[in-house]
């Protein structure tokens, strides 16, 4: 456990590294897609499972899956520590999880002072890639590394992939100890290489032996200790690292101390790995830093790029290198083995690109934001990589330092994409706090345009406004969802977007208004706004009539809905009429001709009236729609 005194200074850190939300920019051609935008907190990383699905780590040990569409917790992993970098940092499915249910994660434990590498097995739907039906059970747990220092609260790195040799790789912080990154045998700022397709199937609290899981292929391979997992050192905090699938290079994102940031690549040399040195602390990114026992090492491997922090870069997160997958959302020859790379706080994304066996940045594409950044508004991204359909998918911190809330995101080219249609409800006009007579009905339809059943759409509103359903919405058989809009309290334009994943990010708008009577009283003066629309063509007059009650009158039912101020009633009092009820009495002596709303001013003597409550209602008489009314709106004056 931690002292109150660490806990405080975690407390204090995340306050001071919260930034505001932006939204992405990205170059033409290139969408963003938003998967899942409830339900998560703190995604710190996610992995594929081999159908598809994704399971995101959640900051403080809670699973979630996501299945093309829908989405569920499936359990937590337990005795997760939180507080700044102590969290469930990774998870990565193993290759055979098809068969096994088998599932990595990397986290700090509250049970000591040490980081886990624990393995759990998923009990349901393991290949069925429309299911949420996944469960993690706890009792299943195998530790595969239970010793790994954790006396600060930050530089826990780091990442779990599996490269295309089967093996599993990981990147360790240093803990925020600079020297034991150089020390072979001590656990920290480490690149490792394990196999763990010996392990036995159940649960285990025993680590196994290093012998036992560090390859004999490893540089060190013949050794007994730690070392023999070890595969590249000199790391100082290697939060976010991926792996090529081509050619089992690893790709680190290693957040610097003072001055620069590195993002670094481990050649997987097929013809016997090396152990490769990456230099801190000697040096950050390619520049001297500090010293420890002995002298400097020879063979120090650069970073492909070291990153001032001058630029507000403060926390580089490796990014992958890009693979056209033979899908829907292949990004293309133009991409093919470049490497992209992000900062956690400045929100902004880059690529390399390799040529003539050297990295440089690449070309700006049409409609970048700028020279440098292939996107910017990215802050909160914390892990990315090429899915099957060769989509990028991203999971994303609602603000830098957050815990609570976050996203999955997918970036991906345009082309033929499901689509949403406005079928109809469109363009009604109802009365503020009240449902709108008829319910929005929207169509999903596939790339060629036929409707698309058990299609998904997410429903979004502006404006004041509630919907019936909850998101995500499943088309029926035709491929048809609808939802009943009710009006707010603050009456005016409503506008209810419809998307659906794997569509265009803009989705399929309808637009609604609500009629409202609103009073507003300053001293001596009272405002009466009545918010209108028509269909009328331009220069439109509507004439109306305000009026105002004692609550609790009978109210006068009619064709167009319920007047609460009954003209018919003693305790109603015309404010303006311009239709003829009273006989075209006017309080302004102006009328109440709307064009087509209305905004009249009233001077009250000071003191009349204070502290009276009175129901106040228009009707108007549309050149279109007839006779129509507003809420009823109850105002103390």
């Amino acid at each position: 456990m931690r002292s109150p005194l660490t806990a405080l200074a975690i407390s204090l850190f995340a306050l001071s590294t919260l930034a505001p939300a932006t939204a992405q920019t990205v170059p033409s051609g290139f969408v963003i897609d938003t998967l899942v935008s409830t339900g998560l907190n703190g995604p710190n990383d996610f992995t594929f499972l081999p159908d598809g699905r994704i399971l995101i780590a959640n900051y403080a040990g809670a699973i979630t899956v996501w299945a093309n569409g829908p989405t569920a917790s499936i359990g937590s992993v337990p005795s997760v520590e939180t507080g700044s970098e102590r969290a469930l940092l990774s998870i990565v499915a193993d290759p055979g999880f098809a068969t096994n249910g088998y599932i990595y994660v990397w986290y700090a434990s509250t049970a000591d002072t040490f980081l886990k590498l624990d393995r759990f097995t998923l009990a349901g739907d393991l290949t069925i890639g429309s299911s949420t039906n996944l469960t993690l059970q706890a009792t299943t747990r195998r530790v595969v590394l239970g010793s790994i220092t954790d006396s600060a609260f930050n530089h826990n790195g780091g990442s779990l992939r599996f490269g295309p040799d089967g093996m599993l790789y990981v990147s360790f912080g240093d803990d925020a100890s600079n020297c034991p990154a150089q020390t072979l045998t001590d656990p920290r700022g480490k690149l490792l290489r394990l196999d763990v397709s010996g392990l036995p199937a159940g649960g285990s609290t025993v680590a196994p032996a290093f012998t036992a899981i560090g390859p004999s292929t490893n540089p060190l391979g013949t050794a007994t200790d730690f070392s023999r997992l070890v595969i590249g050192h000199g790391l100082r905090n290697p939060v976010r690292m991926t792996i090529d699938p081509n050619t089992g290079n690893c790709y680190i994102g290693d957040v610097g101390q003072s001055a620069r940031e590195e993002y670094s690549e481990y050649v997987y040399n097929t013809g016997g790995l090396q152990l490769v040195n990456f230099g801190w602390p000697w040096l950050e990114g390619n520049a001297n830093f500090t010293t420890c026992v002995g002298t400097i090492p020879p063979g120090l491997t650069p970073p492909l790029v070291d990153v001032p922090r001058a630029q507000s870069w403060i926390s580089i997160m490796g990014g992958p290198r890009y693979r056209n997958r033979g899908g829907q959302w292949d990004f293309g020859p133009g991409y093919e083995g470049n490497a992209f790379y992000n900062d956690y706080y400045a929100g902004e994304l880059r690529m390399l690109t390799r040529s003539s066996g050297a990295w440089a940045p690449a070309p700006a594409v049409p409609g970048q934001p700028n020279a440098t950044n292939w996107g910017t508004g990215f802050t909160g991204l914390v892990s990315y990589d090429v899915g099957p359909d060769g989509a990028i998918y991203m999971v994303k911190h609602t603000t830098s330092g957050s815990q609570t809330g976050g996203s999955l995101l997918r970036l991906r080219p345009l082309g033929p994409v499901n689509s949403v249609a406005a079928v109809s409800g469109a363009g009604q006009a109802g009365v503020a706090t009240e449902a709108f007579a008829q319910p929005l009905v929207f169509q999903v339809n596939n790339p060629q345009g036929q409707p698309l059943a058990g299609g998904t759409v997410n429903f979004s509103t502006i404006g004041s406004a509630t919907l019936s359903t909850t998101n995500p919405v499943i088309a029926d058989a035709t491929g048809r969802v609808q939802t009943l809009v009710t009006a707010g309290p603050l009456g005016g334009l409503i506008r209810v977007t419809a998307t659906t994943p794997g569509g265009l990010v803009a989705g399929t708008t309808a637009d609604l208004f609500a009629r409202r009577t609103a009073i507003t009283r300053a001293g001596g003066i009272m405002v009466v706004q009545v918010q209108n629309t028509t269909t009328a063509p331009t220069p439109v007059q509507v004439p109306m009539l305000l009026m105002c009650s004692i609550p609790g009158i009978n109210p006068l039912q009619t064709a167009f809905g319920p007047v609460c101020t009954n003209p018919y009633d003693p305790w109603t009092f015309p404010i303006e009429d311009s239709i003829g009820v009273y006989a075209f009495y006017s309080l302004s002596g102006t009328g109440a001709i709307g064009t087509p709303g209305l905004t009249k001013l009233y001077n009250i003597p000071t003191g009349a009236l204070v502290g009276t409550t009175l129901w106040f209602q228009s009707i108007g008489l549309d050149p279109v729609a007839g006779l129509w009314r507003t809420n009823c709106e109850l105002k103390t004056l």
